[in-house]
């Protein structure tokens, strides 16, 4: 009799390996996902790719956000709204803006936890993807000034 009724074998798929200390496991590895699988030298070398761009363009999509609140801030709109309206606050972006600057933040946040998730598999191959997709995207993208080096935004 199956103990829990109604929750059958799921085909016949093992379940996704949990590790909690560092491994290099190549095989049922799951990424994020349970039909994210990582099941041949394939699928592992496929999904480190993956994951690499996916750091990769958490960079980039750092960059493109400072960019948007860079030109939004000194388009000269903000500080004449200010003198206008009680709606812009002091930091001189309107309630507009603010909106779209808190989604956007709410969006990276969510990223780079997705990102921790796939470093919390604690496999070493998916761990460097990760590393090597921020790093490449960080020296690409950064216009960080020197010394204002910021980590992810894992909280």
């Amino acid at each position: 009799m199956d103990p829990m009724p109604g929750h059958g074998d799921h085909g016949s798929r093992p379940m996704c390996a949990m590790n909690m200390a560092l491994n290099w496991d190549t095989d049922n590895v799951c990424i994020l996902f349970d039909f994210w699988r990582i099941t041949s030298t394939t699928s592992l070398v496929l999904s480190c790719a993956a994951v690499f761009v996916l750091g990769y363009l958490y960079e980039l999509s750092r960059a493109r956000v400072r960019f948007w609140e860079l030109a939004t801030y000194s388009n000269g709109s903000a500080a004449r709204a200010q003198l206008e309206t009680p709606l812009v606050t002091a930091d001189g972006f309107d309630k507009r803006a603010r909106w779209m600057r808190a989604l956007l933040y709410g969006l990276l946040v969510a990223y780079s936890y997705s990102l921790m998730l796939i470093f919390m598999t604690y496999n070493g191959f998916l761990i460097l993807a990760v590393i090597g997709g921020a790093v490449v995207g960080h020296y690409k993208f950064s216009t960080d000034t020197p010394g204002a080096v910021r980590g992810a935004n894992c909280h």
